[in-house]
């Protein structure tokens, strides 16, 4: 099908508007949206806005751009442009190429800016910057009231991404809480000073395609395209935390060879503090990974690190690090990667001395067999993955709910959780017994990090004492968000996620 000669570039529409206004002086009308399922409020709105003036164009939000959960846009923004551009009352419709209209506002200058009547009385921060160049050029911001429905809502109803089973969990969500109601939880974790204890991980993706079998080795050849480099390990919990806890710090571990600590500094986000210890001829551990760039998979991975104990003085370090400022905390989160950081010694601290202790041991190639959360005699709040729970229970199977009550009261722990992969996550909580939650994720690109990104926000809920239900809820949405992306390359974001939250619940 031929496109629509209303479809233009942001550039191209600027000139098309610039040249039209040396021939006459049109009042041009200025929508902006993502408009992911057109439907009867749009085009009411749409078609009101062009009543205000001569001429009207619409600006969309870039795919990459909808914060709306992993699972949006349902609808490309290229279909998206065809069905504005079929609309009789639209003249122009462009791609937007920044996250908020103002710097297409700042382009097109428009003589009215409109928007729909629900953002009256609830401004975003985008539609805040949206006034304010809106009267930087000299548009008038209008609110349109007439049908109000919403894309969400239809798309959640008719055209849900979601199973059967997964849709009726949502339904039933919906008819206990409403999105406002669980975005609370969060709200009262800017109230938390967090401290977050353990190893920083440099997360390296190789990025290559297969060349076929060496002709001198019975190996694989490859051929190199790029590579990228992110914050792990417990940087990446802090990271996740900061937009939601008041205070977040970072207590990790570094190595005193190739530490890397300008590095890390620069890649913790705003509102994380960090502190190091060092540990002695050892680098900063770095987990290179290599993928096949067409089918997207993993070949095989390389692992910079030194797994030998900690020396008697770098404990004594770490140990006075510890017991001068847990004390200080609503919370600490604990994300223990059995890469020798948390001896015997400084374990005893961190449940001795914590007035809320959320830990995570994790099992990996490097400490498999060796490293299990009996290391811990006690724990407020437990989050292992399936194969965590496994082995801490000598299990090669069994009843999930009988485990997870097994642990518990091995560590006195009021909940504990255990993430479950694409079967969502299995909750306990003393007073509340048993929740189980499915998968909310719909595009899984990678479950690098999934686990800390689940363990993060589950654990501040769990320091708020928030409902079994909402901790599951919270914790699957940010695992959502999570194996959406490469590894750690994006944290969590306050405004996003509290987004996600609400298309959920529309």
């Amino acid at each position: 099908m031929a496109r629509s000669p209303k479809i233009k570039t942001l550039a191209e529409l600027a000139q098309v508007l610039s040249d039209l206004r040396a021939k006459s002086a049109p009042r041009v009308v200025h929508c902006h949206g993502v408009f992911d399922l057109l439907h009867i409020g749009h085009i009411r709105y749409l078609q009101q806005a062009r009543a205000l003036g001569d001429l009207l164009v619409v600006t969309l939000t870039k795919d990459e751009f909808v914060n709306k959960g992993p699972h949006r846009p349902a609808f490309s923004d290229e279909l998206r442009l065809a069905a504005l551009a079929a609309l009789d009352c639209i003249d122009y419709v462009a791609i937007n190429e920044t996250p908020t209209a103002a710097d297409a506002i700042r382009r097109l200058k428009p003589a009215f800016y409109a928007k729909g009547a629900e953002f009256r009385d609830h401004k975003t921060p985008e539609l805040l910057e949206e006034e304010g160049v809106a009267a930087e050029v000299g548009a008038t911001v209008e609110f349109i009231d007439d049908v109000r429905s919403s894309s969400s809502h239809l798309l959640n109803k008719y055209l849900s991404p979601f199973d059967d089973a997964t849709e009726q969990y949502l339904q039933a969500m919906r008819e206990r809480y409403r999105a406002a109601d669980v975005i609370a939880w969060l709200e009262r974790a800017k109230a938390l000073k967090v401290l977050v204890v353990g190893e920083a991980i440099i997360d390296e993706y190789f990025t290559c395609s297969t060349m076929g079998q060496s002709a001198n080795a019975p190996i694989l050849a490859t051929r190199y395209e790029s590579h990228e480099r992110f914050a792990g390990g417990a940087l990446a919990v802090a990271n996740h935390l900061a937009p939601f806890c008041g205070q977040v710090d970072l207590l990790a571990m570094l190595g005193t060879r190739d530490a890397e600590e300008d590095w890390i500094r620069a890649h913790l986000v705003e509102g994380v503090t960090g502190r190091f210890h060092y540990k002695q001829d050892s680098p900063t551990i770095v987990k290179r990974r290599y993928r096949e760039s067409y089918f997207g998979v993993p070949l095989f991975a390389i692992n910079f690190l030194n797994d030998n104990p900690q020396v008697d003085s770098d404990n004594t370090k770490l140990c006075g690090m510890l017991a001068e400022s847990l004390a200080d905390y609503d919370a600490v989160v604990v994300a223990d990667y059995g890469h020798q950081m948390l001896t015997p010694r400084a374990i005893e601290l961190l449940s001795d001395k914590a007035r809320f202790l959320a830990v995570n041991t994790q099992a990996n190639a490097a400490n498999v067999g060796f490293h299990t959360i009996s290391k811990y005699p006690r724990a407020d709040y437990v989050s292992l993955a399936e194969r965590e729970l496994y082995l801490e229970c000598r299990s090669r199977g069994g009843n999930l709910e009988e485990l997870l009550l097994e642990v518990g009261k091995r560590l006195y722990a009021t909940t504990v959780a255990v993430t479950l992969g694409k079967r969502g996550s299995l909750c306990y909580n003393r007073r509340a017994g048993f929740h189980k939650a499915p998968s909310l994720a719909t595009n899984v690109v990678d479950r690098v990090g999934a686990g800390d990104t689940f363990l993060a926000i589950s654990a501040i809920c769990a320091a708020l004492d928030a409902p079994i239900d909402v901790l599951s809820f919270l914790g699957n949405v940010a695992g959502a968000e999570a194996v959406a992306t490469i590894g750690n390359s994006r944290s969590l974001e306050g405004v996003p996620f509290q987004r996600h939250i609400e298309s959920l619940f529309k």
